[in-house]
């Protein structure tokens, strides 16, 4: 049996074994009594939300082994070699015949995936009532979702198909065309891709802009690119999130989450995203995540070379399966070190809370976070290693108890 088949079933196994620890500490784990008072969750609250948690999970194991076993059947079930076969037999041309086995490899995989994200959507998050979205915007997203998808996958496989020959260099070439599109995205993202989902305006709250433009010149920061989402068009979970660099920064907040809180409360959510950026995390996730890019590339492209490896995963020699087999070893190795990003994206959070609690009274930030994590239905006490490999932020309790233990 081949050792690459061996390390994708561990692969598989250690993301099933998370939500399994996951769903069990849901189920056995005893919140405080102290917790349960500050957070005014009532034994009906808590039971809803780890049923809510379960089901996630539960629906997040079956996608992980559908994942999983079209990984598995595209390459050791010879699926990908059967698609090249199939596409020699025509009169195309080698760049299309590698083209459209990528395209379809991919369309093969998102096809199986849109069940459950109907699942998700319309089963889950209507039962908990969540959900707000229709089934026909949902297919219209699904479809820009898709049409967007395939646009990027023929422009970075294009690069790669001519890259590819050049065996000693192309993972530097490669890795350059990753860090363009990502800073290109960065940029056309909040103009041009956001608004194909939602519509954004300003915000026009005038008890909400008065509590704000102090901070706004407390902190220098211009509030002008400050913009509301009609997110409650599709869910009514509340959130908020900072995005671009320099003039073409912007702080969107769901309508959801300006329903939720209080002006006071959204002038210490937006004093931590405005902290986000004080602190340069963006910038600084970026600079990281592309050395990573870089080595992952130069030590990846040593397996995407080979003969050897391509036939340990049964892939066909071609340029195709060699960008496909690059997709399927980044997967399984992008997993094992997300915690170190996980780790980092936690400091941040860490950092921006600092600075809120610096700028505002902390304790609107500490009610803002029981509300938000109160209305998502969070479970309080998760997993430890769970939380290691899938948190990007501490949990609410964790967050709660630095911001009163600091002097800010």
């Amino acid at each position: 049996m081949s050792e690459v088949f061996l390390i994708i079933l561990f692969y598989l196994f250690a993301k099933l074994s998370l939500d399994v620890m996951q769903i069990r500490t849901i189920k056995t784990a005893k919140v405080h009594e102290d917790y349960l008072d500050m957070f005014k969750i009532s034994p009906e609250d808590e039971e809803k939300s780890r049923n809510y948690n379960i089901s996630k999970l539960k629906l997040s194991i079956f996608r992980n082994i559908i994942f999983v076993s079209w990984m598995i059947y595209l390459s050791f079930g010879g699926l990908v070699s059967e698609i090249v076969t199939l596409l020699e037999s025509t009169l195309l041309s080698t760049y299309l015949i590698n083209l459209l086995t990528i395209l379809i490899a991919y369309m093969i995989v998102y096809l199986s995936m849109l069940p459950i994200a109907y699942i998700s959507t319309f089963i889950i998050e209507e039962k908990y009532e969540f959900n707000t979205s229709t089934k026909k915007l949902f297919l219209k997203d699904s479809f820009v979702s898709t049409l967007m998808s395939l646009i990027l996958i023929t422009i970075i496989s294009s690069v790669f198909l001519f890259i590819v020959p050049y065996q000693n260099t192309w993972w530097f070439m490669m890795a350059l065309t990753i860090f363009i599109l990502t800073i290109l995205s960065i940029y056309i993202y909040p103009n041009y891709i956001a608004p194909l989902f939602n519509k954004f305006k300003k915000l026009d709250n005038d008890d909400v802009r008065n509590e704000i433009e102090e901070l706004s010149i407390q902190t220098d920061f211009d509030i002008k690119n400050l913009y509301i989402a009609d997110k409650s068009k599709r869910t009514k979970h509340p959130n908020a999130y900072f995005t671009g660099f320099k003039n073409n920064r912007r702080i969107v907040f769901y309508d959801t989450l300006i329903d939720l809180l209080s002006p006071r409360e959204i002038k210490a959510v937006l004093a931590h995203e405005i902290g986000h950026y004080k602190h340069n995390h963006i910038t600084k996730s970026l600079v990281i995540s592309t050395a990573v890019i870089f080595i992952g590339m130069f030590l990846l492209s040593y397996l995407v070379n080979s003969y050897y490896y391509l036939d340990l995963l049964n892939l066909p020699q071609n340029d195709a399966a060699k960008l496909i087999a690059l997709v399927f070893t980044y997967q399984v190795v992008s997993f094992f070190i997300d915690p170190f990003f996980s780790i980092l994206s936690r400091k941040n959070e860490y950092e921006a809370d600092s600075f809120a609690s610096k700028q505002v009274d902390k304790e609107y930030l500490i009610t803002s976070l029981i509300k938000l994590y109160k209305s998502n239905l969070s479970f309080l006490i998760p997993n430890k290693l769970y939380a290691t490999f899938y948190f990007s932020h501490p949990t609410v309790i964790e967050r709660i108890n630095n911001l009163r233990s600091s002097d800010g």
